[in-house]
């Protein structure tokens, strides 16, 4: 058998070498593209937009606060730090009415001790919820958020919840411990791998069979926490709205909280916005 020169030799290992090379560098291109392509994919699914709008009703101005006419004008005013801090991750859309919840088209919205609503109101929120819309909704039966309005000022935020009977329509009702009644120092609840700090929290009951119980409700552990799917909708509610007041989550240290409940109410909203569930069939809160 004829051998092939030495130089001849050389030169086709190097060609052999320069064409594996290029197919293993293919080979990881391919891989490097698909595994962006993947990491893209399960971002956009599991995490929603940081523009996706919330829609915002609260008896709390966390806006303007109680601020006078004049500290206004002057440009003197700060929204709450909770408004601030929800603003830092999506568009805060304030709304006064349900109506115009609706007309903002918007997927998720936030209801902090929200002021009365009309028979209406009620319906109209249910029919909002019920053809798809996520809502977090924070329900204090003993609210003690503080303020410098007098009692009975409209301006003053809602002591206690009154939406009972769309609460009882869904198939749960706020109640107030009478350990909450008397306890006014903070209390500390575990709502799975979260700390919540608050005062005074309330608790959900489930309401009898037949009595409004079609929007399939799951109450959870220590029952700080319950979760209800109205037809296409979802809905987490809270018993409790003092633990969003600033001196019970605020550190004096900047950029640091003093408890965990806002990174909480942030991952409420964003599994809201991925339409995850909760709270699971024996109570337990799904990570």
């Amino acid at each position: 058998m004829r051998k092939q020169p030495p130089r001849l030799n050389s030169r086709l290992r190097t060609e052999a070498m320069i064409a594996r090379y290029r197919r293993l560098w293919a080979l990881l291109l391919v891989l490097l593209l698909g595994a962006a392509a993947l990491w893209f994919w399960y971002s956009r699914k599991a995490a929603p937009s940081e523009s996706e709008p919330l829609v915002l009703m609260s008896s709390i101005d966390l806006l303007w606060g109680e601020a006078e006419f004049g500290a206004l004008a002057k440009g003197e005013v700060e929204p709450d730090p909770l408004y601030k801090r929800l603003e830092e991750t999506r568009k805060i859309i304030a709304a006064d009415n349900v109506a115009q919840l609706q007309a903002s088209k918007a997927k998720v919205a936030l209801l902090i001790q929200p002021r009365a609503f009309a028979p209406d109101e009620l319906v109209r929120l249910d029919h909002w919820v019920r053809a798809g819309g996520r809502l977090l909704f924070f329900a204090d039966p003993a609210l003690q958020w503080p303020s410098d309005l007098p009692i009975g000022d409209p301006a003053r935020p809602l002591f206690t919840s009154m939406h009972s009977p769309l609460f009882n329509h869904w198939g749960i009702e706020l109640v107030l411990p009478m350990e909450a009644e008397a306890e006014s120092a903070e209390v500390a609840i575990d709502v799975g791998q979260y700390e919540i700090r608050t005062l005074s929290a309330g608790q959900w009951q489930g309401r009898a069979k037949g009595s409004g119980d079609e929007a399939n409700c799951r109450i959870a552990e220590k029952a700080l926490v319950a979760e209800c799917r109205p037809g296409k909708g979802q809905v987490i509610l809270v018993a409790d709205a003092d633990l969003l007041h600033s001196s019970i989550w605020q550190s004096a240290l900047p950029g640091s909280d003093s408890s965990s409940n806002i990174d909480w109410v942030e991952k409420l909203v964003s599994r809201l916005a991925q339409g995850r569930r909760l709270v699971g069939q024996n109570g337990e809160i799904l990570e």
